[in-house]
Protein backbone atom coordinates (compact mmCIF):
# COMPACT_ATOMS: atom_id res chain seq x y z
CA UNK A 1 0.00 0.00 0.00
CA UNK A 2 1.45 3.35 -1.06
CA UNK A 3 1.93 6.22 1.37
CA UNK A 4 -0.56 8.37 -0.55
CA UNK A 5 -3.26 5.70 -0.31
CA UNK A 6 -2.56 5.20 3.39
CA UNK A 7 -2.86 8.94 3.97
CA UNK A 8 -6.13 9.02 2.02
CA UNK A 9 -7.55 6.20 4.13
CA UNK A 10 -6.54 7.95 7.35
CA UNK A 11 -8.18 11.16 6.15
CA UNK A 12 -11.40 9.33 5.35
CA UNK A 13 -11.29 7.61 8.73
CA UNK A 14 -10.74 10.95 10.45
CA UNK A 15 -13.61 12.51 8.54
CA UNK A 16 -15.80 9.56 9.50
CA UNK A 17 -14.93 9.94 13.18
CA UNK A 18 -15.62 13.66 13.03
CA UNK A 19 -18.97 13.01 11.37
CA UNK A 20 -19.84 10.37 13.97
CA UNK A 21 -18.99 12.81 16.77
CA UNK A 22 -21.11 15.53 15.19
CA UNK A 23 -24.05 13.16 14.81
CA UNK A 24 -23.71 12.07 18.44
CA UNK A 25 -23.73 15.70 19.58
CA UNK A 26 -26.82 16.43 17.51
CA UNK A 27 -28.50 13.37 18.99
CA UNK A 28 -27.85 14.62 22.52
CA UNK A 29 -29.33 18.06 21.78
CA UNK A 30 -32.18 16.72 19.61
CA UNK A 31 -34.99 18.36 21.68
CA UNK A 32 -33.86 21.84 20.56
CA UNK A 33 -33.39 20.89 16.91
CA UNK A 34 -37.08 20.78 15.98
CA UNK A 35 -37.42 24.43 14.84
CA UNK A 36 -34.12 24.20 12.92
CA UNK A 37 -35.24 21.02 11.14
CA UNK A 38 -38.58 22.62 10.26
CA UNK A 39 -36.75 25.75 9.08
CA UNK A 40 -34.40 23.73 6.88
CA UNK A 41 -37.38 21.85 5.45
CA UNK A 42 -39.27 25.08 4.72
CA UNK A 43 -36.17 26.67 3.17
CA UNK A 44 -35.63 23.61 0.99
CA UNK A 45 -39.22 23.72 -0.22
CA UNK A 46 -39.17 27.46 -0.98
CA UNK A 47 -35.70 27.70 -2.53
CA UNK A 48 -36.79 26.95 -6.15
CA UNK A 49 -39.53 29.60 -5.96
CA UNK A 50 -37.09 32.14 -4.50
CA UNK A 51 -34.60 31.41 -7.27
CA UNK A 52 -37.31 31.82 -9.92
CA UNK A 53 -38.32 35.22 -8.54
CA UNK A 54 -34.68 36.31 -8.38
CA UNK A 55 -34.31 35.52 -12.09
CA UNK A 56 -37.11 38.02 -12.70
CA UNK A 57 -35.14 40.75 -10.98
CA UNK A 58 -36.58 40.53 -7.48
CA UNK A 59 -34.29 40.98 -4.52
CA UNK A 60 -33.98 37.90 -2.34
CA UNK A 61 -35.56 39.42 0.82
CA UNK A 62 -38.48 40.70 -1.25
CA UNK A 63 -38.97 37.28 -2.87
CA UNK A 64 -38.90 35.48 0.49
CA UNK A 65 -41.33 37.90 2.15
CA UNK A 66 -43.69 37.72 -0.84
CA UNK A 67 -43.74 33.93 -0.64
CA UNK A 68 -44.37 34.17 3.10
CA UNK A 69 -47.35 36.46 2.46
CA UNK A 70 -48.71 33.97 -0.09
CA UNK A 71 -48.32 31.12 2.40
CA UNK A 72 -50.07 33.16 5.11
CA UNK A 73 -52.93 33.96 2.73
CA UNK A 74 -53.31 30.29 1.81
CA UNK A 75 -53.09 29.30 5.49
CA UNK A 76 -55.88 31.61 6.67
CA UNK A 77 -58.59 28.98 6.02
CA UNK A 78 -56.56 26.55 8.11
CA UNK A 79 -56.39 28.91 11.07
CA UNK A 80 -59.99 30.05 10.88
CA UNK A 81 -61.75 26.82 9.94
CA UNK A 82 -59.54 23.73 10.08
CA UNK A 83 -57.69 24.42 13.35
CA UNK A 84 -60.84 25.15 15.43
CA UNK A 85 -62.48 22.06 13.94
CA UNK A 86 -59.39 20.01 14.80
CA UNK A 87 -59.52 21.20 18.41
CA UNK A 88 -63.23 20.35 18.62
CA UNK A 89 -62.71 16.91 17.15
CA UNK A 90 -59.77 16.25 19.45
CA UNK A 91 -61.78 17.27 22.54
CA UNK A 92 -64.69 15.12 21.40
CA UNK A 93 -62.42 12.17 20.72
CA UNK A 94 -60.80 12.44 24.15
CA UNK A 95 -64.26 12.64 25.72
CA UNK A 96 -65.49 9.58 23.86
CA UNK A 97 -62.27 7.58 24.20
CA UNK A 98 -63.48 5.63 27.27
CA UNK A 99 -66.65 4.70 25.39
CA UNK A 100 -64.64 3.62 22.33
CA UNK A 101 -62.37 1.54 24.53
CA UNK A 102 -65.35 -0.10 26.22
CA UNK A 103 -66.94 -0.84 22.85
CA UNK A 104 -63.73 -2.39 21.54
CA UNK A 105 -63.42 -4.49 24.67
CA UNK A 106 -67.05 -5.56 24.21
CA UNK A 107 -66.34 -6.70 20.66
CA UNK A 108 -63.28 -8.61 21.80
CA UNK A 109 -65.21 -10.12 24.71
CA UNK A 110 -67.99 -11.23 22.35
CA UNK A 111 -65.47 -12.89 20.09
CA UNK A 112 -63.86 -14.47 23.14
CA UNK A 113 -67.15 -15.96 24.30
CA UNK A 114 -67.98 -17.33 20.85
CA UNK A 115 -64.63 -18.96 20.31
CA UNK A 116 -64.58 -20.33 23.86
CA UNK A 117 -67.58 -22.50 23.01
CA UNK A 118 -65.54 -24.25 20.32
CA UNK A 119 -63.59 -27.39 21.18
CA UNK A 120 -59.97 -26.26 20.96
CA UNK A 121 -56.81 -27.89 22.32
CA UNK A 122 -55.66 -26.43 25.63
CA UNK A 123 -52.42 -25.09 24.16
CA UNK A 124 -54.17 -23.37 21.25
CA UNK A 125 -56.82 -21.94 23.60
CA UNK A 126 -54.12 -20.43 25.82
CA UNK A 127 -52.39 -18.93 22.77
CA UNK A 128 -55.65 -17.33 21.57
CA UNK A 129 -56.37 -16.00 25.09
CA UNK A 130 -52.96 -14.34 25.25
CA UNK A 131 -53.40 -12.92 21.75
CA UNK A 132 -56.79 -11.40 22.63
CA UNK A 133 -55.33 -9.76 25.73
CA UNK A 134 -52.37 -8.41 23.75
CA UNK A 135 -54.61 -7.04 20.98
CA UNK A 136 -56.89 -5.34 23.50
CA UNK A 137 -53.92 -3.76 25.28
CA UNK A 138 -52.36 -2.68 21.98
CA UNK A 139 -55.60 -1.03 20.82
CA UNK A 140 -55.95 0.94 24.04
CA UNK A 141 -52.32 2.04 23.99
CA UNK A 142 -52.53 2.93 20.30
CA UNK A 143 -55.56 5.15 20.88
CA UNK A 144 -53.85 6.93 23.78
CA UNK A 145 -50.64 7.39 21.78
CA UNK A 146 -52.59 8.82 18.84
CA UNK A 147 -54.28 11.34 21.12
CA UNK A 148 -50.96 12.24 22.73
CA UNK A 149 -49.33 12.72 19.32
CA UNK A 150 -52.07 15.15 18.26
CA UNK A 151 -51.79 17.02 21.56
CA UNK A 152 -48.01 17.25 21.14
CA UNK A 153 -48.59 18.59 17.63
CA UNK A 154 -50.76 21.39 18.99
CA UNK A 155 -48.43 22.15 21.89
CA UNK A 156 -45.43 22.39 19.56
CA UNK A 157 -46.65 25.63 18.03
CA UNK A 158 -43.57 27.49 19.31
CA UNK A 159 -41.36 25.47 16.98
CA UNK A 160 -43.71 26.13 14.07
CA UNK A 161 -43.69 29.87 14.78
CA UNK A 162 -39.89 30.04 15.09
CA UNK A 163 -39.23 27.95 11.97
CA UNK A 164 -40.20 30.66 9.40
CA UNK A 165 -37.86 33.16 11.07
CA UNK A 166 -34.96 30.72 10.89
CA UNK A 167 -35.91 29.71 7.34
CA UNK A 168 -35.77 33.37 6.27
CA UNK A 169 -32.12 33.63 7.28
CA UNK A 170 -31.31 30.26 5.72
CA UNK A 171 -32.81 31.36 2.41
CA UNK A 172 -31.33 34.86 2.50
CA UNK A 173 -27.81 33.71 3.34
CA UNK A 174 -27.82 30.30 1.60
CA UNK A 175 -24.96 31.20 -0.78
CA UNK A 176 -22.80 32.54 2.05
CA UNK A 177 -23.51 29.45 4.15
CA UNK A 178 -22.67 27.21 1.18
CA UNK A 179 -19.43 29.03 0.43
CA UNK A 180 -18.39 28.88 4.08
CA UNK A 181 -19.06 25.15 4.18
CA UNK A 182 -17.11 24.55 0.96
CA UNK A 183 -14.26 26.72 2.23
CA UNK A 184 -13.82 24.35 5.16
CA UNK A 185 -13.21 21.40 2.82
CA UNK A 186 -9.71 20.43 1.68
CA UNK A 187 -9.05 21.51 -1.90
CA UNK A 188 -8.74 17.93 -3.18
CA UNK A 189 -12.13 16.98 -1.72
CA UNK A 190 -14.23 19.89 -2.96
CA UNK A 191 -15.09 18.39 -6.34
CA UNK A 192 -15.94 15.01 -4.82
CA UNK A 193 -18.11 16.49 -2.07
CA UNK A 194 -19.97 18.74 -4.49
CA UNK A 195 -20.69 15.74 -6.72
CA UNK A 196 -21.83 13.75 -3.70
CA UNK A 197 -24.13 16.56 -2.59
CA UNK A 198 -25.64 16.78 -6.08
CA UNK A 199 -26.68 13.11 -5.84
CA UNK A 200 -28.05 13.58 -2.32
CA UNK A 201 -29.90 16.72 -3.39
CA UNK A 202 -31.61 14.77 -6.17
CA UNK A 203 -32.88 12.21 -3.64
CA UNK A 204 -34.02 14.89 -1.21
CA UNK A 205 -35.74 16.81 -3.99
CA UNK A 206 -37.76 13.79 -5.01
CA UNK A 207 -38.64 12.71 -1.52
CA UNK A 208 -39.15 15.96 0.39
CA UNK A 209 -40.85 18.08 -2.24
CA UNK A 210 -42.61 15.25 -4.03
CA UNK A 211 -43.76 13.11 -1.11
CA UNK A 212 -44.74 16.07 1.03
CA UNK A 213 -46.88 17.51 -1.75
CA UNK A 214 -48.52 14.16 -2.48
CA UNK A 215 -49.14 13.51 1.22
CA UNK A 216 -50.61 16.99 1.66
CA UNK A 217 -53.00 16.46 -1.24
CA UNK A 218 -53.93 12.94 -0.05
CA UNK A 219 -54.62 14.19 3.47
CA UNK A 220 -56.71 17.09 2.15
CA UNK A 221 -58.74 14.87 -0.19
CA UNK A 222 -59.28 12.32 2.58
CA UNK A 223 -60.46 14.98 5.05
CA UNK A 224 -62.82 16.53 2.51
CA UNK A 225 -64.16 13.14 1.43
CA UNK A 226 -64.77 12.00 5.00
CA UNK A 227 -66.47 15.29 5.83
CA UNK A 228 -68.79 14.88 2.84
CA UNK A 229 -69.86 11.40 4.01
CA UNK A 230 -70.52 12.71 7.52
CA UNK A 231 -67.49 11.54 9.51
CA UNK A 232 -67.22 13.12 12.94
CA UNK A 233 -63.41 13.09 12.84
CA UNK A 234 -62.69 14.15 9.26
CA UNK A 235 -59.90 16.61 10.13
CA UNK A 236 -58.09 14.28 12.54
CA UNK A 237 -58.30 11.36 10.13
CA UNK A 238 -57.21 13.53 7.20
CA UNK A 239 -54.07 14.52 9.13
CA UNK A 240 -53.40 10.90 10.13
CA UNK A 241 -53.81 9.65 6.56
CA UNK A 242 -51.60 12.44 5.19
CA UNK A 243 -48.81 11.64 7.65
CA UNK A 244 -49.14 7.91 7.02
CA UNK A 245 -48.88 8.50 3.28
CA UNK A 246 -45.27 9.60 3.78
CA UNK A 247 -44.48 5.93 4.45
CA UNK A 248 -43.92 4.03 1.18
CA UNK A 249 -45.83 0.80 0.58
CA UNK A 250 -47.33 0.51 4.07
CA UNK A 251 -48.59 4.10 4.34
CA UNK A 252 -51.99 3.64 2.68
CA UNK A 253 -52.73 0.57 4.81
CA UNK A 254 -51.58 2.29 8.03
CA UNK A 255 -53.76 5.29 7.24
CA UNK A 256 -56.80 3.19 6.34
CA UNK A 257 -56.86 1.23 9.62
CA UNK A 258 -57.79 4.14 11.97
CA UNK A 259 -60.27 5.50 9.42
CA UNK A 260 -62.15 2.21 9.23
CA UNK A 261 -61.84 1.56 12.98
CA UNK A 262 -63.39 4.89 14.00
CA UNK A 263 -66.02 4.69 11.27
CA UNK A 264 -66.96 1.14 12.27
CA UNK A 265 -67.50 2.29 15.86
CA UNK A 266 -70.05 4.76 14.51
CA UNK A 267 -71.92 2.37 12.17
CA UNK A 268 -71.38 -0.17 9.43
CA UNK A 269 -72.70 2.31 6.87
CA UNK A 270 -70.12 4.89 7.98
CA UNK A 271 -67.38 2.27 7.64
CA UNK A 272 -68.49 1.40 4.10
CA UNK A 273 -68.60 5.07 3.07
CA UNK A 274 -65.18 5.68 4.63
CA UNK A 275 -63.77 2.68 2.75
CA UNK A 276 -65.15 4.08 -0.51
CA UNK A 277 -63.48 7.44 0.22
CA UNK A 278 -60.14 5.75 0.96
CA UNK A 279 -60.31 3.65 -2.22
CA UNK A 280 -61.13 6.69 -4.36
CA UNK A 281 -58.31 8.77 -2.83
CA UNK A 282 -55.79 5.95 -3.23
CA UNK A 283 -56.86 5.50 -6.83
CA UNK A 284 -56.32 9.22 -7.46
CA UNK A 285 -52.92 9.02 -5.81
CA UNK A 286 -51.77 5.93 -7.69
CA UNK A 287 -53.11 6.92 -11.11
CA UNK A 288 -52.60 10.67 -11.16
CA UNK A 289 -50.62 12.21 -8.28
CA UNK A 290 -47.69 9.83 -7.84
CA UNK A 291 -46.74 9.46 -11.54
CA UNK A 292 -46.85 13.22 -12.17
CA UNK A 293 -45.35 14.55 -8.94
CA UNK A 294 -43.01 11.85 -7.65
CA UNK A 295 -41.55 10.76 -10.96
CA UNK A 296 -38.59 8.43 -10.52
CA UNK A 297 -38.13 6.59 -7.27
CA UNK A 298 -35.18 6.95 -4.93
CA UNK A 299 -33.48 4.09 -6.78
CA UNK A 300 -33.79 1.41 -4.11
CA UNK A 301 -34.86 -2.18 -4.64
CA UNK A 302 -38.27 -3.03 -3.09
CA UNK A 303 -36.61 -5.54 -0.74
CA UNK A 304 -34.24 -2.83 0.51
CA UNK A 305 -37.17 -0.44 1.00
CA UNK A 306 -39.16 -3.00 2.99
CA UNK A 307 -36.15 -3.87 5.16
CA UNK A 308 -35.42 -0.16 5.75
CA UNK A 309 -39.04 0.45 6.77
CA UNK A 310 -39.07 -2.48 9.20
CA UNK A 311 -35.72 -1.46 10.69
CA UNK A 312 -36.73 2.20 10.95
CA UNK A 313 -40.01 1.31 12.63
CA UNK A 314 -38.24 -0.98 15.08
CA UNK A 315 -35.63 1.61 16.01
CA UNK A 316 -37.56 4.90 15.99
CA UNK A 317 -41.25 4.09 15.61
CA UNK A 318 -43.34 6.33 13.36
CA UNK A 319 -40.48 8.79 12.78
CA UNK A 320 -38.31 5.87 11.67
CA UNK A 321 -40.93 4.75 9.16
CA UNK A 322 -41.09 8.23 7.64
CA UNK A 323 -37.32 8.85 7.56
CA UNK A 324 -36.18 5.31 6.71
CA UNK A 325 -36.28 5.63 2.92
CA UNK A 326 -34.50 8.98 2.42
CA UNK A 327 -31.87 8.08 5.04
CA UNK A 328 -31.28 4.69 3.41
CA UNK A 329 -31.01 6.26 -0.04
CA UNK A 330 -28.54 8.86 1.24
CA UNK A 331 -26.61 6.16 3.10
CA UNK A 332 -26.30 4.09 -0.08
CA UNK A 333 -25.01 7.12 -1.98
CA UNK A 334 -22.42 7.87 0.70
CA UNK A 335 -21.28 4.23 0.95
CA UNK A 336 -20.91 3.97 -2.84
CA UNK A 337 -18.95 7.23 -2.86
CA UNK A 338 -16.55 6.09 -0.12
CA UNK A 339 -16.15 2.64 -1.65
CA UNK A 340 -15.40 4.10 -5.08
CA UNK A 341 -12.74 6.41 -3.65
CA UNK A 342 -11.10 3.58 -1.69
CA UNK A 343 -11.04 1.24 -4.67
CA UNK A 344 -9.83 3.87 -7.12
CA UNK A 345 -7.03 5.03 -4.81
Amino acid sequence: MTAARTLRIWRLAGAGLFLAGALFFLYRVRPVLTPFILAALLAYLLKPAVAALEKRGWSRPRAILTLYLCIIALSLPVFFFVLPQLVRELNEFITQLPGFTAEIEGLIQGFYQRYHQAALPAGLRQLVDETIVNVSTALQQGARHAVQALVDLLTGLASFLLAPVLAYYLLRDSEEIGRAAIHLLPLQLKEDVLGLWAEIDQVLTGFIRGHLLVSLIVGFLTGVGLALVGSEYAVILGIVVGLADLIPYFGPLIGTVPVLALSLLASKKAAVLALVVMLVVQQIEGSFLAPRILGASVGLHPLVIIFALLAGGELWGVAGLILAIPLTAIGCIVVKFIWARLVSS
